[in-house]
C-alpha cells in the first residue's frame, strides 16, 4: 500500500477537499496520533468518506493535523492526488 502525507495548521476556517482516484483511503489524524500512526500503533482518527473520486471535510482551526491518503493500487502516485482548499 503506497501513502501520501500532508500537513495542515489549525488556522482560518475553510474546507478541505481531495479529488483521488478509486482504491484508496483518506484518513485525518492529529499530531500524537500521525506519529502513533507511523510507528504503526495504535492511534484514533477519523476517516474520511470518498465518494466518486472525492472526498471534502472541514478544516481544523486549531493545532496541527496531517492527512493520511492510502492508494491500495500498485500504480497509485501522488500526481493523482489534488488537494484543493477553500475558505469558509
Amino acid at each position: 500500500m503506497r501513502q501520501i502525507y500532508h500537513k495542515i495548521r489549525g488556522s482560518h476556517p475553510g474546507y478541505i477537499g481531495i479529488e483521488l482516484p478509486n482504491e484508496t483511503e483518506v484518513i485525518l489524524l492529529d499530531e500524537e496520533n500521525f506519529n502513533l500512526f507511523r510507528k504503526s500503533s495504535n492511534y484514533n482518527g477519523t476517516r474520511i468518506l470518498i465518494k466518486d473520486q472525492y472526498c471534502h471535510f472541514l478544516k481544523p482551526t486549531h493545532g496541527s493535523w496531517h492527512i493520511v491518503i492510502e492508494g491500495r493500487s500498485t500504480d497509485f502516485k501522488p500526481e493523482m492526488v489534488n488537494i484543493i482548499y477553500k475558505a469558509a
